[in-house]
């Protein structure tokens, strides 16, 4: 067990030393937020973005390690590459965070979440990771915020790619693509292989302290994934639009206890249709299709899932005057699983309706949305959302929010057999309250945001391994963001300090929720030497508690990557990276271990 990191005297560091953070992109155009194009300086709530030219300078490996260096962002894994992914951000649970693929949502297995641990990231262009109730736009599942990823899209000129990389407990990955398109066309095809024999997921104490697998199986514990990404789309000479899309993914990994096998396949694929109907009236239809099967085999189980979601929306966009856009749209959700234990409910649909103004005047932005979800189950839920802003000055804005969210319980949560579910269970039900501030000083660019959250019903696990509804929780945090550059060096910087309670009035009263480290501060930095170049990143975390009761305590840790590249010609560069270089041994999941020092050297072509 690492010792805890003593957070404090890092924090102060950070924000007693803003001159040397680098300058961010305001004239970004983000789309999640409000499901329409903003630029990043008029969206009136917390927003970071990740572009293909940030995944590839620190050669992310997964998902949740390119958002784990950004606020509000928790990450819990059990064992390494492929192994459950749980993502807590600003505090709310791991199914409170909807994620959206090109516009639609990702299909999620039983617990209502998507795997976060098969997205193939060498097949993304871009992340959007918007903090904050969302219901009022996306519907349940984004009570702590919604994610956005885009995959490749090609461009004018005819471009091949290929990659292999080779590194630490026999990491094979290959990569390979082809994009190009026309003045109105475009198409970006990719084929992806990732194989690691990985290492031991759960550690030996797991078999005498009923912990992690509960089990002792000293082996190692690999993991494989083949995916494919197509993305085209064309534009008509009256300027409709068609994009068409899939993301694939299959393969095995391989756990310890209950289950040793799980081999899957995720895959998601729609169509976006945009058109104008007036100057001054668009429409965007979507159609898609998320699929998620599962079949877990062990010595002495097996289970089978296979979990499908089709979607349907469509939404109105009306210009009704200068810099002011209503929007009005419909969406519709079925979901269906099928389920070899024998679930009593395997199907649900959901019908809503949602309504958005915003607009800006003069100083002043605002943005007002309404949605009423109508749930097979549950019947009729109406969330909201209000922001104001205000530019006190050309280098300094602030904002003001106020959201309303919820989440209908799981399949499994409701009908799992065995005695394991509870049929009985409610919708979770959250509102939230944020401050925020943005600034510009010279070459200093910097945010910082406050909030408050509040959930009843929460759903959490009694000590019997059933769901069921606590009275409340209550998080409270503070977020800091500040990028700059100096002497050449891009440097950003976060720090986050939340406390996340549970206010249920019974035994673990007063406790902090499970799994959600208190405190994460990260510091990355780049420079390009001529041909060379380099970049690092230092992530700490605070101490963090592995259940309810508050009575196994995971202490802080803080890790250090480092990535160098060298452009050996025009089309083709070697890169090095060394992640987790100190060989620091800690736990994100009591019982469950993580990678210790491990190097990837990767050879990327690309004319």
């Amino acid at each position: 067990m690492s010792r805890q990191i003593k957070f404090l005297p890092l924090a102060l560091v950070a924000i007693t030393s803003t001159s040397t953070f680098a300058e961010t992109d305001l004239e970004t155009v983000v789309v999640t937020a409000s499901r329409t194009e903003q630029s990043l300086d008029n969206v009136l709530s917390s927003v970071s973005v990740i572009t293909r030219d940030d995944i590839e300078k620190y050669n992310y490996q997964t998902l949740a390690e390119a958002i784990s260096s950004l606020p509000g962002v928790t990450i819990a894994n059990t064992g390494g590459i492929g192994k459950q992914t749980s993502l807590f951000l600003r505090g709310t649970e791991s199914n409170h965070t909807q994620i959206i693929l090109n516009g639609v949502k990702l299909a999620t297995n039983e617990f209502g979440a998507p795997q976060l641990e098969h997205i193939p990231l060498n097949q993304i262009e871009r992340i959007e990771l918007v903090r904050g109730p969302q219901s009022a736009l996306y519907g349940s599942e984004s009570i702590g915020g919604t994610i956005q990823i885009f995959t490749k899209k090609g461009a004018d000129t005819l471009t091949p790619r290929f990659s292999v990389a080779y590194g630490t407990h026999n990491t094979k990955q290959t990569n390979a693509g082809l994009a190009g398109g026309s003045d109105n066309s475009w198409f970006n095809i990719g084929l992806g292989f990732n194989q690691t024999d990985g290492f031991n997921a759960c550690d030996g104490r797991s078999a005498t302290l009923f912990i992690g697998c509960f089990a002792n199986e000293p082996d190692k514990d690999g993991y494989l994934n083949r995916n494919s990404s197509i993305r085209a789309g064309y534009r008509f000479d009256n300027d409709a639009e068609i994009d068409v899309f899939s993301l694939y993914s299959e393969g095995n990994v391989h756990y310890d206890g209950y289950f040793n096998k799980t081999e899957f396949v995720q895959h998601t694929y729609g169509a976006n249709v945009d058109f104008n109907v007036t100057a001054n009236w668009s429409i965007k239809t979507t159609l898609s299709q998320g699929r998620m099967e599962a079949d877990n085999t062990g010595a002495t189980a097996a289970s089978f899932a296979d979990n499908k979601q089709n979607n349907f929306s469509i939404q109105n966009n009306f210009n009704i005057a200068d810099n002011h856009t209503f929007t009005l749209g419909y969406d519709f959700e079925d979901d269906k699983i099928k389920e070899s234990s024998g679930f009593s409910q395997t199907e649900r649909d959901n019908h809503a309706v949602f309504a958005q103004l915003l607009g800006e005047t003069g100083a002043h932005d605002y943005r007002v949305a309404i949605r009423n979800d109508d749930n097979e189950q549950f019947g009729g839920h109406t969330t909201g959302n209000a922001a104001w802003g205000i530019s006190l000055n050309n280098n300094l804005r602030t904002y003001v929010s106020y959201g309303t969210a919820f989440v209908a319980p799981a399949l499994i949560d409701l009908y799992y057999p065995y005695g394991y579910g509870n049929p009985d269970l409610k919708p979770e039900k959250s509102k939230s309250f944020e401050i925020g501030f943005t600034g510009q000083y010279s070459t200093i660019s910097w945010s910082a945001n406050i909030y408050n959250t509040k959930i009843k019903d929460l759903i959490a696990l009694d000590t019997f391994f059933v769901p069921q509804n606590i009275s409340e929780a209550e998080i409270r945090g503070v977020e800091f963001d500040v990028s700059t550059q100096l002497s050449g060096i891009d440097l950003n910087s976060q720090i986050s300090v939340m406390n996340a309670e549970d206010k249920s009035g019974g035994v673990n009263d007063g406790n902090v929720l499970p799994r959600r480290a208190e405190q994460t501060f990260t510091l990355n930095a780049s420079k390009s030497f001529g041909k060379f170049s380099l970049a690092s990143k230092l992530f700490v975390s605070g101490k963090r508690y592995d259940d309810a009761a508050n009575t196994r305590r995971l202490g802080g840790f803080a890790t250090v990557d480092v990535v160098g590249a060298y452009q050996a010609t025009s089309d083709t560069s070697l890169q090095l990276k060394l992640a987790n270089v100190f060989d620091k041994q800690y736990e994100t999941v009591s019982g469950y271990n993580t990678d210790g020092a491990n190097v990837l050297l990767s050879i990327n072509y690309q004319p």
